[in-house]
């Protein structure tokens, strides 16, 4: 196990009614509120009003910056600095999705660093700037899937070069999550089961690229992948199971907090892949990575056999004792699982043509190619040869 440090500065406020909270809960933060929320909140916007009438019932004075799109865009950000110095605010509150949180992150982080939010994203042909601070962040999340809500990533895409890309900062971490399971049971079935994918993705990305052995890490990882598919279960049965919903949302944040990775490293060679997908075609992301799983499970099988058949064994009931069968029985079970709940996706059935494929690799290679041979980290360095095998497979 390696030696590690971990901290979580975000306040967990949990509960059932805690929407009609939120003015209550952060009157005390600052004197004027800058609210971010989607452009086209869709069924969510009763969400957006609750939050509003809470502020103003508890006396929060706010700005309403109701513009963010998903695959957030620099240009939307950017406006949204330039809106929050404006409007002399003086903290943030993200009402939404990882997206909406994750543009929230960076405007708060941005109005009190200067420059643009691209200036401190992770290219590799360029140094990228530091956050030197952040004005205090406040989010209420709407989607249990990204963990944005309790962790210092953020992922933004550049639509004029069709870059998607992300950087960390302990300052963008927010100092309060806001979680109310009931904000959850009006998602509609096709994002309650994206997003579910999308916990899933974190979870095993670390747990089958780290080169250290953390069992504690293991464990709370096979845990609260069995509680995904478990409580996926229940809430595409009863979309108003408030527990179940609430068990998706902490999986949500402890999934990619650090939490389920203590002890041992790794990385996000799936989340390289779709980044690019969604950063050319605007695909959701969800659906993004859930057709990059699976070819990338059957491909990679190989590279890290202890690793999958550990997974297989323990979480998808295999029971071949040689690790190399067993490796290779992950990706179908995988499969299955997704077929199951709908959310078994190709490049094909999203709309996406397999001639795209050299671009995309030559771009992730671009962006991302960090290792000697400018590969790509992951279960083991991907080259482009083995990323144009990924995704053709998804073809």
């Amino acid at each position: 196990m390696m030696n590690f440090e971990w901290n979580l500065p975000t306040k967990l406020n949990y509960g059932v009614g805690n929407l009609e909270k939120v003015g209550e809960l952060t009157k005390n933060t600052g004197k004027k509120a800058f609210v971010v929320s989607y452009a086209e909140p869709g069924k969510g916007v009763w969400v957006v009003e609750q939050a509003l009438k809470s502020l103003e019932k508890a006396g929060v004075a706010y700005y309403l910056y109701d513009a963010i799109e998903p695959n957030p865009r620099v240009t939307t950000i950017d406006a949204g600095v330039k809106k929050f110095i404006e409007e002399e605010c003086d903290f943030l509150i993200g009402v939404g999705g990882g997206s909406v949180i994750d543009a929230g992150k960076y405007i708060a982080a941005t109005a009190f660093s200067g420059g643009s939010c691209w200036d401190y994203v992770i290219l590799k042909e360029r140094k990228e700037k530091v956050y030197t601070g952040a004005y205090p962040i406040i989010a209420v999340p709407t989607v249990a899937a990204s963990g944005s809500e309790a962790n210092a990533g953020g992922v933004i895409t550049n639509w004029e070069t069709n870059e998607k890309s992300f950087c960390r900062s302990e300052y963008r971490i927010p100092r309060m999550a806001i979680i109310d399971p009931k904000v959850f049971a009006s998602l509609p079935r096709h994002i309650t089961i994206d997003s579910s994918v999308d916990i899933f993705s974190h979870l095993i990305e670390h747990y089958l690229s780290s080169a250290s052995e953390s069992e504690i890490a293991d464990r709370m990882t096979e845990g609260m992948i069995l509680t995904v598919m478990e409580m996926l279960d229940k809430v595409l049965v009863n979309p108003e199971d408030l527990d179940a919903r609430g068990q998706l949302s902490l999986c949500s944040i402890f999934g990619w907090s650090g939490l389920q990775a203590i002890g041992r490293t790794g990385s996000i060679p799936i989340h390289f892949i779709e980044h690019q997908l969604s950063g050319h075609f605007d695909i959701s992301h969800g659906k993004g990575i859930a057709l990059v799983i699976p070819p990338y499970l059957e491909y990679f099988a190989e590279a890290r056999p202890d690793r999958w058949a550990k997974l297989a064994r323990r979480v998808f009931g295999v029971v071949e004792p040689d690790d190399n069968k067993a490796a290779k029985l992950l990706a179908p079970k995988v499969i299955e699982w997704f077929k199951r709940v709908d959310s078994y996706h190709t490049l094909t059935s999203v709309g996406i043509g397999g001639e795209h494929n050299e671009m995309l690799a030559d771009d992730i290679i671009r962006m991302y190619g960090t290792l000697e041979g400018n590969k790509v980290p992951g279960s083991r360095p991907m080259s482009k040869e083995d990323i144009m095998n990924v995704l053709n497979a998804a073809v």
